[in-house]
């Protein structure tokens, strides 16, 4: 059951270029919660924006509660300005996480943009074989620290190739498959939706079996608005309740990541 609680901001730092770390503590909201949940959060209790505006859980530490988030529209920007002590209106746990357990398989992570922050709470719950992060240059790199507690094998890739390998994260994706051979792996990936069609293709293609969680507009959380549905092998489904994570055979790809 989700709780919808205020709650008083600890830290709001930028930890690079790009990401903001926003920290809080919510005993209820940190129970039970499972890497791919995510919170929604409202911004000024002036209902403006007027949208709660949804975050993948970052790390949990006890009752604190973090998650990392990019300035890319007036929300979070207006988030970006909070100070320590200021208040927010969140509520949460919401939706399906990623399998904790991958058949004996090995965990591959593929992550990109928003969707790193699940990914790097998975492999520091459950663990992970790889952890291939894919990002369009430097300034988009996580601090060393930020990736201490990850038992997995760390991969970067940059378009610029200004960090790590040059090139897109599918170029690691496929190292690592042609590494450990197909029947070996299993895939979890968050991030645009452009990437996560081509780990997709390449999962099909080369018979691997995995997850996705999908990038979908959630202005409720609840599955009322209807505004994140995806179209699976079972029908349409509001990606907010009945995901934000699915199995690739459940997905259809051209209609969800369209």
């Amino acid at each position: 059951m989700p709780y919808d609680q205020s709650f008083t901001i600890e830290e709001n730092t930028k930890v690079n270029a790009k990401y903001y770390r926003l920290t809080f503590r919510a005993a209820h909201l940190s129970e039970a919660v499972e890497p791919g949940q995510f919170l929604t959060l409202q911004i000024n209790p002036s209902l403006d924006p007027f949208w709660r505006r949804p975050f993948s859980y970052y790390r949990i530490q006890k009752d604190r509660i973090q998650i990392l988030y990019e300035v890319l529209g007036r929300g979070t920007a207006m988030l970006s300005r909070k100070k320590k002590g200021d208040t927010v209106q969140v509520m949460g746990p919401l939706g399906r996480p990623f399998s904790p357990k991958v058949k004996n398989k090995k965990r591959v992570l593929v992550a990109g943009g928003v969707g790193v922050p699940p990914l790097i709470f998975l492999a520091e719950k459950y663990a992970a074989d790889y952890l291939l992060i894919g990002t369009k240059s430097s300034a988009e790199v996580l601090p060393k620290k930020e990736l201490a507690k990850i038992k997995a094998e760390i991969l970067y890739s940059t378009n610029d190739g200004s960090y790590g390998s040059k090139g897109f994260v599918t170029k690691l994706l496929e190292q690592v498959i042609k590494k450990e051979l197909p029947e070996n792996i299993f895939i979890q990936t968050c991030g645009p939706n452009i990437m996560m069609e081509a780990v997709m293709k390449m999962a099909l293609q080369w018979g691997i079996e995995g997850e996705l969680s999908v990038d979908k507009p959630m202005a409720c959380g609840v599955g009322a608005c209807l505004g994140c549905m995806v179209k699976t092998s079972d029908g349409w489904k509001a990606s907010c309740v009945e995901g934000p994570v699915f199995n690739f055979k459940d997905i259809d790809l051209a209609t969800t990541l369209s």
